[in-house]
């Protein structure tokens, strides 16, 4: 089954999925970078997962591309919280909450839209590093 127009919606979501990545991966400086060093290489495997997840062929390729991003925000997470970004932390758990609910879809319909759910919930976890960012410079 290919996904064809379906995963165009997803697809229209990633230019700005890249510029939040790119604010990411000079999230860490020097000074605090083995705090916040796993929070930069899960985010970089979100991203790569949930971009696969939108190429995929097939709808099970897409849902196995779903469940690794959904494990991948699950570490962001975590690595969220240990680098005291609270807001950042409870957006990547819901965009992993998404990406879970995409994993276990049953139509291509409700796979996408849990996948756009958990791109702009990625997209605003990357707002809210941001943030925290700014309040630590």
């Amino acid at each position: 089954m290919c996904l064809g127009r379906a995963m165009r919606t997803i697809l229209s979501s990633l230019p700005s999925f890249f510029a939040g990545l790119i604010v990411v991966i000079g999230l860490c400086s020097p000074a605090g970078a083995s705090d916040c060093s796993a929070l930069s290489y899960a985010v970089d495997d979100a991203f790569a997962q949930m971009k696969r997840a939108t190429k995929a062929r097939d709808l099970e390729d897409a849902k196995g591309y779903a469940r690794r991003s959904k494990n991948a925000l699950e570490e962001a997470s975590y690595a969220a919280g240990d680098c005291g970004c609270e807001d950042a932390q409870m957006e990547f758990d819901s965009a992993a909450t998404y990406a879970r609910r995409a994993h276990y879809a049953d139509d291509v319909d409700d796979f996408v839209d849990n996948m756009n759910r958990s791109i702009r919930t990625f997209n605003t976890a990357i707002e809210a590093v941001n943030m925290c960012r700014g309040k630590a410079e």
